[in-house]
């Protein structure tokens, strides 16, 4: 599994530019150790006083679902900082394994990343993608 951080990412428009918005990219398969890992940078980030991030699995073949709880435990972290933990990027299998493990419904799951960045200002036409 590989994990990209991008920038802290600011868009043109004045509702999306003033929001403080991490964007993780991960690839490949994701077992516990990753999803650990995972779960260690969220924590630096919120540490760091970002609370609004964005985990992209686009490109992610596999979770194992025994490391998704400690995700959720992060994302109730970040929505407790007045921020939240977003899902981007979920095929129908991840979106199964999420829902095998009991997590589903402790991240809000977008089709693509700037979906998900978009959601951050309240943008009434996104939905939230549940397969």
């Amino acid at each position: 599994m590989a994990l990209q951080k991008s920038a802290t990412e600011r868009r043109s428009t004045a509702a999306v530019s003033s929001l403080n918005v991490a964007t993780l990219r991960c690839e490949g398969e994701m077992g516990t150790l990753e999803l650990a890992h995972l779960g260690e940078e969220l924590f630096r980030l919120a540490h760091r006083g970002c609370h609004r991030v964005i985990v992209d699995l686009s490109s992610v073949d596999h979770v194992d679902y025994r490391g998704l709880q400690a995700l959720a435990a992060r994302a109730r972290l970040l929505k407790g900082a007045g921020g939240g933990l977003k899902l981007a990027g979920l095929t129908p299998y991840l979106a199964a394994i999420f829902r095998a493990a009991g997590v589903e419904e402790e991240f809000a799951m977008y089709r693509t990343a700037e979906e998900a960045k978009l959601s951050f200002v309240g943008s009434p036409a996104l939905a939230v993608v549940r397969s």
